[in-house]
């Protein structure tokens, strides 16, 4: 069982991912608007910022576990989506399978 100083420690990375989010947001807009302001014709550049940004936050996510917390109604893929497609298979299996050759029916 975690400790009270633990799960406080917890909350405390997990309040600082969200905030991190919060961040993410606001700070792409404001880049957005400041290419749409001064640099409309050009490439979209704040899309380097998004995408390194995004994918840096998506690994964070994962290893803190918030990821689940987020897809937590995504069956697929999951431990039980994959107990119940072994016994599926393994049941298709079984019915499929060719009947043992009986040695007096080779005989015939």
């Amino acid at each position: 069982m975690l400790q009270e100083k633990e799960v406080r420690q917890k909350v405390k990375v997990l309040k600082r991912f969200y905030l991190d989010v919060v961040y993410f947001g606001v700070v792409n807009v404001l880049l957005a608007l400041i290419w749409l302001t001064f640099d409309r014709t050009g490439t979209f550049w704040p899309k380097y910022v998004i995408v390194v940004w995004g994918v840096t936050l998506v690994f964070r996510a994962y290893r803190m576990g918030v990821i689940p917390l987020i897809f937590h109604r995504t069956t697929f893929l999951s431990e039980e989506w994959e107990e119940k497609k072994v016994r599926a298979l393994l049941r298709r299996r079984t019915h499929h399978q060719a009947p043992p050759i009986d040695k007096d029916h080779k005989k015939k």
